[in-house]
């Protein structure tokens, strides 16, 4: 067990807190839905599965200076002043990495708040990633194109086919492939495509 985690399981019996007790889901159903928490008053306490409302007077004797101790060690290792944020991301990065587990349903609103971000990113990146391969497809028809029609203005001075050559055939005759405005692609990043084909 590593030091933050046996300082955690101090505190958490000192102060009668079961981890994994469902009467926590409406407070972190509360908390995890800000951006960020302040680390002494609010981050320390919802590690531990306590209300920050009622932290103060939790911090009596023993509790509070181990309290104090885990506050010093949760700022020195993100580098956040005791009245700066702590985003509930970052506070589970720190306890995944010192072996800490957060209370329950804490884990499970996060986890759940994560694959609904996850999900809109990647829902969001679909059609930039569906245009590029889009145009990925245009691009290899038209080189196949080219090097049907016009072998010759295709093949560099040994014979060979020419990524580099292929592209500025295929820039020069861009209209035919795309109408409504020119690829997206560099004249290098195009030809790197084609000589990736070549090889």
């Amino acid at each position: 067990m590593s030091e933050v985690a046996a300082l955690v399981a101090r505190l958490r019996a000192a102060l009668d807190v079961d981890a994994g007790a469902s009467a926590l889901q409406p407070l972190y159903e509360t908390w995890v839905a800000r951006d960020a928490w302040r680390r002494s008053v609010e981050a320390v306490p919802l590690l531990l599965g306590v209300d920050p409302a009622g932290w103060a007077a939790c911090r009596q004797g023993e509790v509070a200076a181990w309290a104090a101790a885990l506050d010093a060690r949760l700022g020195a290792d993100l580098g956040v002043a005791s009245d700066g944020d702590v985003t509930p991301a970052q506070l589970r990065r720190w306890a995944r990495d010192h072996a800490v587990a957060l209370p329950a349903c804490a884990e499970q609103l996060l986890d759940f708040i994560a694959s609904v971000v996850l999900g809109v990113e990647a829902e969001a990146a679909a059609p930039a990633a569906a245009a590029r391969a889009a145009e990925r497809e245009m691009l290899l028809g038209a080189a196949l194109a080219l090097v049907t029609r016009f072998p010759q203005q295709c093949r560099d001075e040994h014979g060979f086919f020419d990524g580099a050559r292929i592209a500025d055939q295929i820039l020069a005759k861009a209209v035919l492939w795309f109408p409504l405005q020119p690829p997206q692609a560099s004249r290098e990043e195009i030809a790197a495509l084609i000589e990736s084909y070549l090889t």
